[in-house]
């Protein structure tokens, strides 16, 4: 009998697609406006308080994997898992890059189009056809991993820490770049750099009620906690700004600590707001449900929009060209995309 869906989810997803949005939204003000100014100061905090979707992405990802098939695995469900897989998740990644790699030559006045199937194959890999298609090379390295970790996960002593050896692991890959005489290459995208933060998820998927019934019980703190993690990683951000230099461990562990409260604060406000605030809970859901073709689309809008819609810093429609932009990679991907996920064959867009 399969498991109840975890509807709180969509929610949480939608909320992370929404600060996607933002930071890319917000990018262009956070560099160009000047220093120390209201509103660059203003842009800034949003975009950094906003960095937590990457990392809750691949959060979720653990915890619905281990949610999902934890308590049923078997070595017998890796064929049907890795061809799921390859339908929904390889061919749009693969579809979506062709697109960027002409769409970005299209927008450049100085490129001519066209296409060299080397030149395209060889930015597959590390998913370099778009800035923001990195999440797909990260993401489908843990669907690779994952029924390996989740059959050792079956022997009881691993299943029950498997938050710590995530952490475990990640902070030994971090002690060794640390150390090794060259940089790993295409460090931020090996899975690896966000291995506590899945294995993180996967604890919370295999102990999901248990879970939220502590999150019932410690809510207060594990928010303010969020706000105070999440604070202080904007406070340093922005000292750095003006010269001032913080070590690496602080980073990685605000870039860790911060995604982590943050998905389990939303896990229970999710929750809450599905009875509470039903009206919220059904728009975000409906955005959560469609993000992963949100995420695919908003930056050819983005792109499009940024060439012949910005207005340069200083004029008087700076500001709304920038939230105007924003709510255009909002509304116009998520119409379209729930518009065409009820056609038949869109999970070759988008997945399902």
């Amino acid at each position: 009998m399969s498991k109840p869906k975890l509807l709180e989810l969509d929610i949480v997803r939608g909320i992370a697609i929404l600060a996607v949005l933002l930071i890319h939204g917000t990018s262009t003000p956070r560099v160009e406006l000047p220093l120390g100014t209201q509103s660059h100061t203003m842009y800034f905090a949003i975009n950094n308080l906003s960095y937590f979707p990457v990392q809750a992405f691949v959060l979720l990802s653990g915890l619905v994997l281990f949610y999902s098939y934890y308590d049923k695995w078997s070595i017998r469900k890796i064929p049907g898992f890795y061809r799921k897989r390859l339908q929904y998740i390889l061919i749009p990644y693969v579809l979506w890059s062709c697109f960027y790699y002409l769409y970005d030559q299209w927008l450049n006045p100085d490129v001519s189009v066209h296409f060299s199937l080397k030149e395209f194959a060889d930015l597959l890999p590390w998913a370099e056809a778009g800035y923001h298609l990195y999440f797909m090379s990260l993401i489908m390295q843990f669907y690779a991993l994952f029924p390996l970790l989740v059959t050792l996960a079956q022997w009881r002593p691993l299943g029950r820490y498997l938050w710590l050896f995530g952490i475990l692991v990640q902070i030994g890959y971090f002690v060794y770049g640390q150390y090794a005489d060259t940089p790993v290459p295409h460090s931020d995208r090996l899975f690896v750099s966000y291995f506590a933060l899945f294995c993180i998820g996967g604890s919370i998927g295999m102990n999901y009620e248990r879970i939220v019934e502590w999150l019932n019980r410690n809510i207060w703190w594990v928010t303010a906690a969020t706000a105070a993690v999440g604070f202080t990683f904007l406070l340093l951000s922005l000292l750095a700004q003006f010269g001032m230099r913080f070590d690496s461990w602080q980073f990685e562990l605000l870039f860790n600590g911060y995604p982590t409260l943050v998905s389990l604060s939303l896990i229970w406000i999710g929750r809450h707001w599905l009875t509470s605030a039903p009206r919220w809970a059904a728009a975000l859901s409906s955005l959560g449900a469609v993000s992963f073709g949100v995420y695919f689309i908003h930056p050819a809008f983005l792109g499009f929009y940024s060439l012949h819609a910005a207005v340069p810093p200083g004029q008087a429609w700076y500001h709304l060209s920038v939230w105007g932009g924003i709510a255009l990679i909002l509304f116009v991907p998520w119409v379209l995309v729930s518009m065409l996920k009820r056609v038949k064959g869109s999970w070759l867009l988008f997945g399902k």
